[in-house]
């Protein structure tokens, strides 16, 4: 399937198969070797699975060939339109009447339309690179959108150096990980402009309140990247605490929002019992939160942007300021991006082999998840065996050993996926882990260079 190019021959060849299931078992079983022993049924699902990436390539190559099709409309609606009503030529007549032409053409609000448009215009003319991989279905439509949106703020001089940084990787990326990919790489092409539109961003700061069905509503506050990590590491501290909170899985959110309502309630009813709120004293243990810099521009040398753990880059300015603070966790890098120490460690030995294994990965190991390395378990690549221990040595078949290079950061649901639900890791010789599924697919994860790599 995947040595068929994206375009009308792949879509009817999709058609076929998911209609067919004689023919979509045939077309499955005829890829398997002899000597495969791999179940009829599991056979058939990673089929399916094919089709679906099939329908994805598709769908790129279409989202493609529309972007094309509305930049050439919309200039061409805009001249007819100018030609025959001479007034529209003026004060921007012309091309809102396009934009009018086309929202209802395509059944859109204006302003959905005006967003279409100016994205379509970008991809087409300052994105040749972008453009590429989603006409040959490499890249997917949100990809895409991605990489146009946050390049908006760049000079078109910056687009090249923006698309050579990204695109290499950018088909193996989810949407997530591209967007880190593309901010970082624009606040390091252009540092001062990052400073200034965080400066601007500053006097935005609020925090408001939206009614929602259900009787609820809903609070958003907008703070700066390090102040959200300690308002929501503090929610997270308090939520421990509480005595009615849901340890399970996936209650994060909802323990949240118990802390907040508790301590709001404790501030304004000092009859209130806040004896579960021990987080409301100041401790000798405060939240902590890491930042990645580089040497150069800790020391001032250079305006690389820094990595707030958790959120993304950072301005060099506020990078530095919040190294300067001894209540941050603080990790320095080489140009390479090779970790080169490690600050206000605040653990005891098997503590300092979490806070290096955390500080190495940065999210949870299994491949293209985004969960916080500092929010997950630690976790033995090679499975520990209780019965025989490992000796340290990393090919003592008495099972995995607790070292850095054989731990690795994972979410509850990836680490029970791994534990309970067939899925197994290999560590290879080069550090990369390979995942195996329940359908014998292979992907591998590896820890990738620190943030602030030069």
């Amino acid at each position: 399937m995947e040595q068929v190019a994206a375009g009308p021959m792949l879509l009817s060849l999709v058609q076929q198969l998911s209609r067919d299931e004689g023919l979509l078992r045939a077309w499955a079983l005829a890829g398997e070797g002899a000597a495969s022993s791999r179940p009829e049924s599991v056979v058939l699902a990673d089929a399916r699975l094919a089709l679906v990436q099939a329908c994805a390539r598709v769908e790129a190559v279409a989202a493609a060939v529309k972007a094309e099709l509305v930049a050439s409309a919309y200039g061409q609606i805009t001249t007819a339109t100018a030609e025959a009503v001479p007034d529209a030529a003026r004060g921007g007549g012309a091309e809102a009447s396009a934009r009018a032409e086309m929202a209802l053409a395509l059944r859109m609000t204006e302003r959905g339309t005006a967003a279409m448009v100016d994205g379509a215009l970008l991809l087409t003319t300052r994105h040749p690179g972008t453009r590429w991989l989603l006409t040959e279905g490499h890249l997917s439509p949100a990809h895409a959108r991605v990489i146009v949106d946050e390049a908006s703020v760049l000079a078109d001089e910056d687009v090249p150096a923006l698309e050579a940084a990204v695109l290499r990787r950018a088909p193996e990326r989810t949407v997530s990980e591209l967007r880190r990919d593309v901010r970082r790489a624009v606040a390091k092409l252009d540092p001062r402009g990052a400073a200034e539109r965080h400066a601007a961003a500053v006097q935005q700061r609020s925090v408001r309140v939206t009614p929602l069905p259900d009787g609820m509503a809903e609070i958003r506050a907008l703070l700066t990247a390090d102040e959200a990590q300690v308002v929501c590491g503090a929610l997270d501290r308090i939520a421990r605490d509480l005595p009615t909170a849901d340890r399970g899985f996936g209650a994060r959110a909802g323990s949240r929002a118990d802390a907040l309502v508790a301590v709001c309630s404790v501030l304004l009813d000092p009859t209130a019992d806040g004896d579960f709120l021990p987080a409301l004293t100041r401790t000798a243990a405060p939240v902590a939160v890491q930042v990645q810099i580089s040497a150069a521009t800790l020391l001032g040398l250079a305006e690389d942007p820094a990595h707030l753990v958790g959120h993304g880059p950072i301005p060099a300015d506020l990078g530095r300021l919040l190294a300067s603070d001894g209540t941050w966790q603080l990790a320095i890098t080489d140009p390479e991006g090779r970790l080169l120490d490690l600050h206000r460690l605040r653990y005891q030995p098997t503590a300092a082999q979490r806070a290096r294994v955390t500080a190495l990965w940065l999210h949870c190991g299994h491949p293209t998840c985004s969960v916080p390395a500092s929010r997950c378990d630690v976790d033995h690549t090679v499975p520990f065996n209780h019965e025989a221990p490992g000796t340290g040595d990393p090919d003592d078949p008495g099972g995995g050993h607790t070292t850095c290079r054989n731990l690795c950061p994972r979410c509850r649901l990836h680490h029970n996926l791994k534990t309970w639900w067939g899925w197994t890791t290999t560590l290879l010789p080069d550090g990369t882990i390979a995942h195996r599924t329940p359908l014998g697919r292979v992907y591998e994860a590896r820890p990738e260079p620190q943030p602030c790599a030069a």
